[in-house]
């Protein structure tokens, strides 16, 4: 059933009325070492934004040292090889409100509201994988300088275990251009959880164990403006990552700053 869904997400993202691609590469070395990762890593970036009829599509896939062995290639119960090569994703989908029933929102601060879906997973080499399902709404603001603003808050179940979790979450973009040398661009996101129903058996709802906070801005140069006179092709800058209780382990913090290239089209 699934794999169905997201085949028709992969179809309404690519047949859209306006799309986006673009493979980062990113590059840090301060990564914690006690989660299936070494301290240094690579990481290939995989993103497309698709606008549709009735709202929008995105995805992300990171794939972290691509060219390293695969988690199983080792020895015989050694699966969880650290260092290998691993993955994390999703795929979001929104269902505008002002597309679907005409709704009128005018020019305030709130510009569209939107149903929010998404599904996320990650390998994180056997130790942390994950699964996790998002629904709730989205909120598109008018913010002053940005070239868009989103603010969503959602459900979070892992289907793994009991209860549901709340995650608030938002993401941003703000470009400014002063002349063709000099073009830049301030973008990423934040996620948070407060509490999360993921943990306690006993209390599902109020349990306080799966408290996170994720947030990965970006600060990029456009090289490629410069270059060849065309915007948001060719990017270079930085990347800093920071992480409370990562993949919901306590007292799992990181703190991690990467160089960063990207390339869209």
């Amino acid at each position: 059933m699934f794999s169905k869904f997201l085949a028709l997400l992969l179809v309404l993202a690519f047949s859209g009325s306006a799309m986006a691609t673009s493979l980062s590469l990113l590059h840090g070395s301060n990564f914690r070492d006690d989660q299936g990762y070494e301290k240094e890593r690579t990481t290939y970036t995989l993103e497309h934004f698709g606008v549709w009829e009735y709202g929008t599509v995105f995805f992300y896939y990171d794939i972290t040292d691509p060219f390293s062995a695969p988690p199983n290639s080792g020895a015989k119960g050694h699966s969880h090889q650290k260092g290998a090569s691993q993955f994390f994703g999703g795929t979001s989908f929104t269902l505008s409100m002002s597309k679907m029933f005409g709704l009128d929102f005018g020019k305030g601060f709130v510009r569209d509201l939107s149903f929010r879906g998404e599904f996320e997973n990650g390998s994180a080499n056997g130790t942390y994988a994950f699964r996790n399902y998002f629904y709730g709404l989205q909120a598109d603001l008018a913010m002053p300088g940005f070239d868009f603003f989103a603010f969503n808050t959602v459900f979070r179940d892992n289907p793994l275990d009991p209860g549901v979790g709340i995650q608030i979450g938002m993401f941003w973009q703000a470009s400014h251009e002063w002349s063709r040398w000099r073009r830049f661009k301030f973008t990423g996101f934040l996620a948070t959880s407060p509490w999360d129903g993921d943990g306690d058996k006993d209390n599902p709802f109020v349990d306080k164990k799966g408290r996170f906070l994720t947030s990965q801005p970006q600060f990029l140069y456009d090289l490629g403006y410069g270059m060849w006179g065309k915007p948001n092709r060719l990017e270079v800058g930085a990347e800093y990552g920071y992480f409370l209780n990562r993949f919901q382990a306590p007292h799992k913090d990181e703190k991690v700053l990467q160089a960063l290239l990207k390339v869209s089209w």
